[in-house]
Parts: structure tokens; sequence; C-alpha cells
């Protein structure tokens, strides 16, 4: 087997120094801590984004709330006019038999 061993010239070792020392010099002029990156607009993007949130959920919950109540509405009615028309067809059910039997 052979062993195969990487070796740099000089000239790459020199320029890999060298940009290792740039990133460093970058990173300590900047003043964020986050290696460079400037959080702050992202910050605020965000923010404005969870704003946005929960702007749609206040409305989402007050849809709910509206369905819920029309579909409480709509059951208690469709309750009363079931029990209307079973009132009626008990009452007169030998002249709906009739009806039917002609």
């Amino acid at each position: 087997m052979h062993s195969h061993k990487y070796k740099l010239s000089p000239r790459q070792l020199a320029s890999f120094g060298s940009e290792q020392a740039d990133a460093q010099n970058e990173c300590k002029s900047c003043s964020n801590f986050a290696g460079g990156i400037d959080l702050e607009p992202r910050v605020v993007e965000l923010e404005t984004h969870l704003k946005y949130i929960r702007k749609d959920m206040d409305e989402i919950r007050t849809d709910v709330k509206v369905i819920r109540h029309r579909l409480a509405y709509s059951t208690g009615a469709a309750a009363v006019v079931i029990g209307l028309l079973g009132w009626v067809a008990n009452s007169r059910f030998d002249q709906l038999v009739m009806l039917l039997s002609r």
C-alpha cells in the first residue's frame, strides 16, 4: 500500500496563512459578535413576520368563533324546523296515511 502524503508548497502555505490573517483582521474590524454577519436587519425582519403571523392568527380566531356561532344557530334552527315538521306529521298522521294510500 502506498502512503499518500499531501505536501503544500511554500507558496500555497503563504497564501493560506495570508487568507487566514485577512479573515481574522476582517472579523476584528467588525463590531458584530456573530462572525461578521449583521443580524440586526434579519431580526427586524423576523419580528415583522412574527407581528403579521400574530395578526393573522387573531383574524383566524375571530373567524372560527363566528363559524361556531353560525353553526350553533343553524343547528338550533334545523332542530326547531324538524321538531315542527314532526309535530305536524304526528298530529296529522292519519291524513298523511290517507294521502299516501290513494
